[in-house]
């Protein structure tokens, strides 16, 4: 099933039809009223869509990394490798084997993609395919990996390596400053990459848990040994969480970060985060020091459906120079 926000169905709309958002919101609202509140406003967006012959729900085609969909099948994408991760073996079900990933780019933007299939990790582990190689992925499928989309690529998916004539150019949303702006009363569920100025004003104890070493993934812990969903039992890490508030005079959002953000908003190494797992006390100083800090936090905002509030999920911390603090307050 296709996972769309309400704004992403809009989008499609607004480029096909060349219709504003005032137009589209109007169509929205009077289909809501028309089946009484019956249904979602998404799903009022995709009947409007339907209605306007807009085909949100295509699965066969070839697009660009910003526009996959979690539950597309069959996809097509051309894009440049920017990082080759080790391949692992995994043990499930009394079954065995290998998967390994890589992040594949184009001009907008990078996507993990992951490789099952044993011939096509082959060529990987031969070095067929390397960093800066080209891939023209077909038969891939586009799944959730909490709530980021990757593309993955089984048996019955295919890759050409390195077509002939073709360049692609990456925009590597990870490595630059390319993120759009917003106050957090603009900001809406489903926004990805969205940087926002401000303020730290509460920040909460840290939380930690339990993940594979090999996959990050949360595992199960069955006495003194620890369970894998996908690689059986095996060594774990702990990984930190920080939840904060986040304020910039238009409204406040609460934001979570996780590992290597954490160290970055303490100013922290990774052992010293780790101390504060069995030392709380310990802590004290770093909330001093975090409180009032003024910074641009970028990240995907989610819904928090037992609070009914919108949250963010931080991907990047930028820190700001003085002069530019100075700059953004002055925009306000």
């Amino acid at each position: 099933m296709f996972h769309l926000t309400y704004n992403e169905i809009v989008l499609r709309i607004k480029e096909e039809k060349q219709l504003s958002d005032e137009e589209i919101e109007q169509r929205v609202k009077g289909k809501l009223k028309q089946l009484s509140d019956l249904i979602s406003k998404e799903g009022a967006a995709h009947i409007v869509a339907n209605e306007l012959g807009v085909k949100i729900l295509e699965t066969a085609k070839e697009v660009k990394v910003d526009r996959l969909l979690i539950g597309m099948n069959n996809v097509s994408l051309l894009g440049k490798v920017v990082k080759i991760n080790d391949v692992v073996s995994y043990q499930k079900n009394g079954r065995s084997g290998k998967v390994v990933s890589l992040a594949l780019g184009d001009e907008t933007g990078i996507v993990r993609v992951v490789f099952w299939d044993a011939n096509h990790i082959q060529d990987i582990e031969s070095g067929k395919i390397s960093e800066g190689s080209i891939l023209k992925i077909n038969g891939g499928y586009v799944r959730a990996n909490n709530q980021y989309k990757e593309l993955h690529l089984g048996n019955k998916g295919s890759f050409e390596i390195n077509p002939q004539g073709i360049e692609v150019e990456v925009k590597n949303h990870y490595q630059t400053s390319d993120y759009t702006k917003k106050k957090i009363f603009e900001l809406a569920v489903g926004d990805s990459y969205i940087g926002v100025f401000g303020t730290i004003v509460q920040v909460f104890e840290p939380r930690f848990y339990d993940a594979c070493k090999q996959c990050g993934k949360k595992v199960e812990v069955l006495g003194d040994s620890y369970q894998c969903a996908v690689h059986g039992l095996v060594n774990v890490e702990a990984v930190p969480i920080l939840n904060l508030f986040f304020d910039d005079g238009t409204g406040s959002i609460r934001a979570v970060a996780f590992r290597g953000l954490v160290e970055e908003l303490l100013n922290a190494d990774k052992e010293k985060v780790l101390e504060l797992r069995n030392n709380l006390e310990k802590f004290e100083a770093y909330r001093e020091n975090v409180l009032g800090k003024q910074l641009v936090l970028v990240g995907r905002i989610t819904q928090n459906e037992m609070f009914d509030r919108k949250e963010m999920s931080i991907q990047k911390v930028v820190e700001v120079q003085p002069e530019e603090i100075i700059k953004e307050l002055e925009a306000q």
